[in-house]
Formats: structure tokens, sequence, C-alpha cells
């Protein structure tokens, strides 16, 4: 596939060569005229003709001027146009004016729609080309985060294919889907087509935040939508990019661990036991100990009793990016095209974890009299080869003398040099727990993957006020994975003589699936204009059908014959096929008006009905209108019309949007295959348990929002607010009911969430100097609060973890409460007297559970987000930086769980395993009254306490879940164009540093991991585990080159 994306990307650049050779070029730089920047992004026009281009990052601009083309016109959003005549010159270079009274930015919206900034009457946010590549993020999702107020980007996992959540404005649906909708080119695509998507080939992202801006696309959008627009060809001379990224990344921090015991497990004592994992043993002394069970040719490992020096790190690699670029623009008066190709190659932190993508876009525009045609091919192609295993919580169960490293050679029980091998299972010390390098090596997956993400659009202006739009479009995403295990046979003596308990033979296993995922979407519409004295109308009519095709087959084996031949047929036993397959469509008619007066009041309504499969033929189909209204005071306001106000904007919007979150068949009776019915190898099949209700309707969200927008001091200072309030009634929820019914449970509408919040963005240029030094400061803020209004009657919670399918060691969980934040976690916690001080046994010391059962410990979406950006530039060196907060949540820390049960945790050395009196204790008098307890002791201060006590309350692992992070800075320099210009081909290089992450402060009490990695992408988030690899940070250098 490379090879053939070459080939072509080769002939088109032949072709371009040949068909170009006529035109006149010419070259030149836009600066601003006050303070001699060079401005990116402004549009070069030859006058009276549709050819054009735009200035580079460094604001130089080349164009081809066809023959008869007199005058070059340049545009910039907040400056003044100007014209400049070509005559024979072939360098023109220009300074433009500010011009920031008028507010006429154009925004890409709903169905791709572009409308001008201030006929909108809600809040969108706008992501620039320039601000999504400047830290060279591999992933588009992650560089979004920080950027926009409202927008929160959650990294759920780290890895070599990190996994990403996205939502807007907090949560609605109590048990659906509550991530945003992501719209490539006008399509709407499935949110994992972001993680296909060449960052370097996206023109903007519009962020609709509410459902006021995005209820065109249906209930999809009930949550917010992510409008990507991709970079398309500009007419002119042809343009080549490329570019090349190499980092690498390094974990930024690891828990905090306790060094001074050794292995032991004995309660009421600190004996050492060389074969155990819990670490609970005696101090640390320096002489030579026992590790592990004497092995059966008589010898036994032996090893310094103490800690070694960042043992924990040296397991984790050095990872490694390299991603390379490079695209062709180009175009003429009647058509364009753009080309890019990327690859990128990762090797992950974690030992022989590693990620490959390879992509290649392709599009183009035409017009054709009053017809105009556009096409959108995205093809990528990834593959991920990573380890199955817990490789963190094997490192865990590893003590801090013990030199992880050495171990990584497991193969054989004889080292080439005759030497015992204790890296072999059969030879390794801990008897309850394999070797991290075994199980990284003995359980792998290979995951493929490609993704098709194209679109096509037919356009035809039937008259000056009417125009027809087709559209149909294509995500298509299949997946091929395949995990093992290794077969593996202890031998006689670790199983039989030292009965070691993790001596049980691997039989081995092959899981092989496949996942294809189609989605196909068609709009036509009809816009229509119309300007009657001084109101102007534009009108769009228009159907949308979509349709959803799943399928996913799965082949497991679970018991292989031959070692290392990972086939389903090399199996004892019947293998396990399951098969699911699905079909949904979507068919929705809209309409969508807006009206303005004088261009300073815009009224815009919109309304749409949708018919789903999904539900029953009664209630398939719903309405759901919206209206918003946008005055620009500052145009008609005399007072507003000084040199200190540039424009002042008041929006207001109501909307309604129906969902439906639902999965396919659930309002059916559905039946599951189960085997050995009634007896032997007979089929049969079991009812599901969930009874279905005919009468399900949609869920629907009412939303209201008011905001404003301003500018002061042409242009130095911005500042945009937003109020809003969102009600999302007739909730989708599973309650419990009699097993009677032959059910346990029902499917029914109930419930009610309100979603509250503001937002703020200012935009600042504090220093701009005449001498070329100029210093924006952006920041912007978003306070959310989602409450749980009502569930059903008699309902006071709905337990998240356990709807997801997740569970954690103490019983805590993740909860939708009543009157309570949304989402809340609940955890098992100490009893206490009224005073809030901890009961604790008369006898034992140890603190008592709470009768009440768990309480709620606060809630895990982050209240509070803060980014701050700043981009500080002179002449042809630029540095910016992006740091982000987000606050007012807690995090449930299983990690932390584990690590306190393996004695690696930082805490469980707080007291020096000694007995200690349980600080603000109290004993319970057995009256009501209550004695302070300043004399009973815990019974044992090792891991009687520890892990038999401390580790069974949840409340001791919820830590505040805030933190700040440095997530972008990018040092960049533009080669002076005095040097290039003897290379004649050469237009622009820039060569610069990048990181991501390189800073993350935590609060104290977080001693064990980012809070901002989660179980799930789903609305039980608020846990993290072992199985969340550790924080990493990234850092690298940059070339880019412009010919």
């Amino acid at each position: 596939m490379r090879k053939l994306l070459l080939m072509s990307f080769v002939m088109v650049l032949t072709l371009l060569q040949q068909a170009y050779a006529q035109n006149k070029t010419v070259s030149g730089t836009v600066t601003d005229q006050s303070t001699g920047q060079r401005l990116p992004g402004v549009t070069v026009l030859v006058k009276g003709t549709n050819v054009g281009t735009a200035t580079g990052v460094d604001g130089t601009y080349t164009i081809n001027v066809p023959a008869g083309g007199t005058t070059l016109e340049f545009r910039f959003v907040g400056y003044a146009a100007l014209e400049r005549p070509i005559g024979n010159s072939a360098t023109i270079n220009v300074a433009l004016g500010t011009d920031v009274r008028q507010l006429n930015e154009v925004v890409v919206t709903a169905l791709g729609v572009a409308r001008q900034e201030k006929s909108l009457g809600y809040a969108v946010g706008q992501v620039k080309a320039e601000e999504l590549s400047q830290a060279k993020a591999v992933n588009a999702a992650q560089s979004l985060s920080g950027k926009v107020a409202g927008l929160q980007i959650s990294t759920i996992a780290n890895g070599v294919s990190p996994t990403t959540r996205i939502s807007l404005r907090g949560n609605r649906s109590l048990l659906g889907n509550n991530q945003a909708l992501v719209v490539i080119d006008g399509v709407q695509s499935p949110q994992s087509a972001l993680d296909y998507l060449n960052p370097n080939d996206i023109a903007s992202v519009s962020v609709l935040k509410g459902a006021n801006a995005a209820a065109l696309y249906g209930s999809d959008a009930s949550n917010g939508a992510l409008i990507v627009t991709t970079k398309k060809g500009t007419k002119g001379s042809a343009k080549i990019t490329y570019s090349n990224t190499s980092s690498i990344e390094q974990v930024s921090f690891l828990p905090e661990f306790q060094e001074r015991f050794g292995a032991g497990t004995e309660h009421y004592s600190r004996i050492y036991i060389p074969f155990e994992n819990q670490q609970y043993g005696p101090e640390f002394d320096g002489s030579m100990r026992e590790v592990g069970r004497t092995l059966e040719d008589g010898s036994i490992q032996m090893l310094p009793y103490k800690a070694l020096d960042n043992e924990r790190y040296k397991v984790w690699n050095t990872g490694k990016t390299i991603q390379n670029d490079i695209s062709l623009s180009s175009g003429g008066d009647f058509s364009t095209f753009y080309i890019s190709l990327q690859d990128v190659k990762t090797e992950g932190v974690v030992p022989k974890d590693e990620y490959r993508r390879t992509g290649g876009r392709f599009n183009g525009t035409g017009e054709y009299g009053k017809f105009k045609a556009s096409y959108n091919i995205n093809y990528a192609q990834t593959r991920t080869q990573r380890t199955t295993a817990d490789f963190y919580n094997l490192t865990l169960q590893t003590a801090a003398n013990i030199p992880l490293t050495d171990y990584k050679n497991w193969q054989g029980i004889y080292n080439a040099d005759g030497s015992i091998n204790y890296a072999n299972p059969n030879n390794f010390y801990n008897e309850y727990y394999q070797s991290p390098w075994f199980a990284l090596d003995n359980n792998r997956e290979d995951i493929g993957k490609t993704n098709l993400n194209a679109n096509a659009q037919l356009g035809l202006q039937a008259t000056n006020w009417l125009n027809l739009t087709y559209r149909v479009g294509v995500n298509n995403e299949e997946t091929s994975r395949k995990a093992y295990v290794g077969k593996y046979t202890y031998s006689d003596y670790s199983k039989n003589v030292i009965k070691k308990y993790i001596a049980k033979d691997v039989a081995g296993s092959v899981r092989d699936y496949t996942i294809s995922n189609r989605r196909i979407v068609t709009d036509l519409f009809a816009t229509l204009n119309h300007k009657f004295g001084d109101f102007e109308a534009t009108a769009i009519f228009g159907n949308n059908i979509r349709e959803d095709k799943y399928k996913y087959l799965n082949m497991q084996s679970s018991a292989l014959v031959q070692p290392d031949v990972y086939n389903v047929s090399n199996r004892t036993g019947e293998a396990t096929v399951v098969q699911t397959d699905r079909l949904q469509r979507l068919i929705g008619w809209y309409g969508d008006i807006t009206i303005g007066f004088r261009d300073y009041l815009f009224l815009h309504a919109s309304g749409r009905n949708d018919q789903t499969s999904l539900l029953n033929a009664d209630n398939r189909s719903f309405f759901y209108p919206g209206v918003d209204i946008a005055f620009n005071a500052s145009d008609v306001i005399p007072a507003l019309q000084n040199s200190v106000v540039d424009f002042l904007k008041f929006t207001g919007a109501v909307t309604k949007v129906g969902n439906v979150n639902v999965d396919p068949y659930a309002l059916d009776l559905t039946f599951d295959t189960s085997g050995g019915f009634p007896y032997g190898n007979t089929a049969g099949f079991t009812i599901g348990s969930t009874t279905p209700d005919q009468n399900l309707q949609p869920e629907f969200t009412t939303s209201y929002e008011v905001g404003a927008q301003t500018s002061f001091l042409r242009g130095r200072i911005g500042l945009e607010a937003a109020v809003y309030k969102q009600n999302s009634t007739n909730q989708t929820v599973t309650i419990s009911i009699s097993s009677a019914t032959g059910f346990s449970s029902a499917l029914i509408n109930a419930g009610e969430t309100e979603n509250s919040g503001y937002e703020l963005s200012l935009n600042t240029t504090p220093i701009r100097t005449a001498s070329g030094f100029r210093m924006d400061v952006n920041v912007n803020y978003s306070n959310t609060d989602t409450k749980v209004v009502e569930l059903f009657q008699g309902l006071d919670e709905v337990n998240l973890s356990s709807y997801a399918g997740l569970t954690t060691s103490t019983g805590s969980g993740i909860y939708a409460r009543v009157g309570e934040q949304y989402p809340v976690i609940k955890v098992s916690n100490y009893a206490r007297d009224p005073q809030g001080r901890v009961i604790v046994d008369a006898t034992t010391g140890y603190p008592k559970n709470n009768p009440d059962g768990l309480i709620v410990a606060g809630q895990t979406n982050p209240r509070h987000k803060l980014g701050i950006s700043t981009n500080m530039s002179y002449k042809g060196l630029a540095l910016s930086a992006l740091a982000e907060y987000r606050g007012g949540n807690v995090i449930y820390h299983d990690l932390g769980n584990t690590m306190v049960f393996t004695g690696t945790a930082k805490i469980t050395e707080m007291y020096g395993r000694e007995r200690f009196v349980f600080p603000n204790s109290v004993i319970d008098n057995g009256d009501g009254t209550y004695t302070p307890n300043t004399s009973v002791t815990v019974a044992d201060g090792g891991v009687g306490f520890w892990d038999s006590n401390f580790k069974q309350y949840g409340e001791n692992f919820v830590t505040s879940g805030a933190f700040w992070k440095l997530r972008e800075v990018a040092l960049t320099y533009q080669i002076p164009q005095n040097i290039l210009a003897p290379t004649k081909y050469v237009k622009n290089v820039s060569v610069g540093f990048v990181g991501r992450n390189l800073l993350t402060l935590l609060p104290k009490e977080n001693m064990y991991t980012d809070p901002e990695f989660s179980q799930t992408t789903g609305n039980a988030f608020g846990i993290n585990t072992t199985g969340n690899t550790p924080p990493t940070r990234t850092y690298g250098v940059n070339l880019t080159a412009t010919f």
C-alpha cells in the first residue's frame, strides 16, 4: 500500500511540473503593519479569478498567476483587505492594517455550513491548524486538550495506542453515551476515526459545545460535536511540505514506594520469607540473604538485602516515535487537490510494545459551470503489538531488593555458561506471582486495523438563490486481533516438591476475532438565500440517512496441543465460537433558517424529525426544535462605537434534542446460545435477563444558553462568556424486578439529570512591539455541575460500575445517586462517632467497619477546567506553551489498594511497621458515649493492620483528582529567507523542539498516579488500576520544509 501511494505521489508531481510551466510565479511576505510581525494564514487571490493560496507559518506565499491576472488581493481575519497591482513584479511584499471592528470570521457549523461568527447565537470554540500541530501530537484528539472552554479530552489509558474520552460540558445521560459526536468533512464518524487522522491534515476544528449548535446532526449530537475540516488544495503553484518529528517517551513518575522493608507476610512479627511476594518482612540491613527456595540441584539464589536504586524505573523502556509526513497541494482555475502521506512508528515504554500507523489522504475539488464537486479519501492502517499481562502489577509484587532487570531472559533452566537461570519460571523466587518478564512474553496480542473514511459531494447552483447539495460518506473500520497465551509446563520439582502456588501448568490459548464497523451517511439538502429590504434570510431543508452495520466473530481455543503454534485448530476439546451481528438505521428530516436584520441582529431556528430502527414503530419518530439569537450591539449603539470597544455581541439559545440510548434489538426478546442443554452436546438457548419494553421512548435534553463576546483596544483583548443549563428527562435506566416474572431487570424510561455551568475565554496580546516581538496569552475556564434530579420511584441510586461490569477489591464503585453530583464514587469506610472520630475495637485497636454501608466520597468528573496558553515570537523564533488544570473531583486508586496489599506503598511505613494508636480514635462504651483512645494500639503494625484492615476500606484510596499539567511546549526557529533564497526550490525551513506532558503537579495526598487515567471510557470513570501504565512525558525535535 505504501509503495502504491508513493508511486501516485510521484506521478502527480511530474504532471504538475508540466502543467504550471507556463504560469508566472509571484512570491512575497505578508506582515502586520503596526508590528512587522509575519502573518500566517493570509488568503492571497488573483483578482477576478479562482486562483488563490495562503501564507505559510512564516508569512510567506507563492502564487501562480494565470495569463491575464493583473491584481493580487490579500485578506485576513481582523485586518483590512488590500490590493496590489502585479505588473512585472516577481516579488510583492505587503503590510496589513487591523480592522477589528468587523466580526466576520467564518466558522464551520452543523452540516459543514460556513457561517459568519457574528450571526451565531451560541458558543462555538475554534482550534486552528497551527494550534493543533504545534506540539506534533500523534493522536489528533490529544492535540485538542486544554484549548477550548468546556471541552474535556481525557487519556484514559496510556501506551503505544492511547485511549481517549471526549466530552463537552460534562454529562447528561445516566447510562447512555455522554461523548461528543465527531464529524469529519461533513460526515458523522465514530470517535475512533480520530485515531487514524493525521493532525497535520486538519485545517480547523469547530467545537459545537451544546445541543443548540449541533442539533441538525440528530440525536448523536445531543452531547455536542467536533466539526473537523481537513486541508484542501489551494489554487496556485504546487506546494510540497515535508515534516519529520523524532521523539522519545519516558515514564515521568511512579507511585511513592516504601524501600525500607523486604519480603514477609507473618502477622505479629517481621519474619523474612525468601519466596514471598508481600513486603511486610524485616527492615533492610545490607546482609546477604536467600531469595526463593532451594532448587532441585541444591542451589539457592543469594542477594544483598538492601533496596536497589531506581530499579522499578529501569524496567520501563525509553519509548521512541518517528513520524514522517509529506503533503502536496495545488490547483488551477477550476480544480484543486491535496495529497498527504504519513508513517508513524512507535516503540512504547512497556518493553516489546510497538505501534505503527501508515496512511494517506487524497482530496480534490472541481467547478464546472453551475456544478461543484469534491471528494475526500483517508485510508490508514495500524498495527499494535503488546502484552496482555498486567506487567505493572507484577513489578509491584517484587520487593525493592530484587534486581528486576536481571530476569529478562527466562528461557531455559540453565544459562549458557551452565549456571542456574533464576529468571526461569521454575527457578523464579516468587511462589505466588509470575515473573514480570515471563508474563510479558507469554501473554501477547497482535492487533491490525484498517480505516477508510471517505466522502463525495456534489453541488448545483440552480439559481442565484438556490443551491442543491448531495453528500455521501462512509467510515469503515476493520479490526483483526489475535491474542494468545503460550503453553508452559512446570517441572515436577516445582509442582510436587516445592509445591509453588504459581506452578500450575499453563495450557495455552489462542483467540482470533474480527470486528467490522461500517457507517454510511447521506445528506441531501437545499440552501436558499434571499435578501429583501433590510432583511436577509438563509434557509436549509434536507434529509439525512445513516446506517450502521456491526459484525463480531470470535474463535477461541483454551488448550493448545503444540506450543508456539497459535492457531485455533491446534487444540484439544471444542473451540468456542461467538458471532454478533447488528444493523441499525436512522432517517432524519431537518430544516434550518437564519434571518438577519441590517447585519447586526440574527434570528436562527432549526427543527429535525428522526425515525430510528432502535425503537418500536409507535415511538420511533420524534421531533425536536431549537432557536437562538445574536445581537451585535456595537453595530447599533453609538456609545460602543469608539477606539476602546471593537465589538460587543450578545447571544441566547433554547434547544430540545432527542436521543436514543439503547442497543439494537434491546426492545426484542433475545436468546443466547448455551451448550449442554438438556444434556451432552445438544445446543440450547437461554432467554435474556432483561425484559423488553415496547413502549420505550427517546431521552430528551432541553438546553438554555446565554452569552456575550467582546473585543477591546483593536484586538488586544478579547473576552467571551457563556452560561448554560441542560435538563435531560425520560432517561433510559435499568431497574431490578421480581424474578417471578422470568427476568431480573427491566429497561424503562425514568430519571432526570440537570447539567449547568459557565465558560470564560480570554484572549490577550499584552506585548506587541514595532521591532517584531509579540506575546499572546489565552485563557479558557469552565465550571460544570451535573446533578441527578430523580430516578425511578423508590430507586435512589444506580450502580454504574456494576452496569459496566467493573469491580474493586473494597466494594467501592461509581454511582448515579438522587440529589448528588453525577457521577459519584461510593466507598467502604470506618465507623465514626457523632464528632467524626474513628471507632476502634477495644481489644485489637483496629478501626471498625461502618455498619451503614458505603458513603459518597465525591464526584469523579472535574468541575473546574482551566487552560492557559502563551505564544511568543520574535522574527523567526517562536515559543508556545500550554498548561492545563482540572480539579473539583476525586479519584479512587485501586492501584493504591494493590500496593498496600503487597506492602510497596509508601504509606505502609508510616509507623515503622510498629504497633501504634490509631489517630483520632475512640472506643465505643456501648451506651451511646465514646472514650478517646490513648492506649489501645493496633494488634499488629505490619501485615495485620495494613493488609487485613486498612486495605479493606475504600476511603483510604480516595484522593483529590486535581492536577496541573504542562501539556505542550514548542520552540521553533524559521530559517531566514536570505539563506534559503539561493536554493530556489526551498521556500521555508523550520527546526524546533517539541514536548508534551513535561510536568505534572499533583496534590500531596495523591501518591499513586495520574488522576486522568481511568478504568473505562464510559460513565463509570474515576477508578484507576495497574492496567493503566505509568504516566509519561514526551520530548523531541522537528524539521519542516516547504518546497
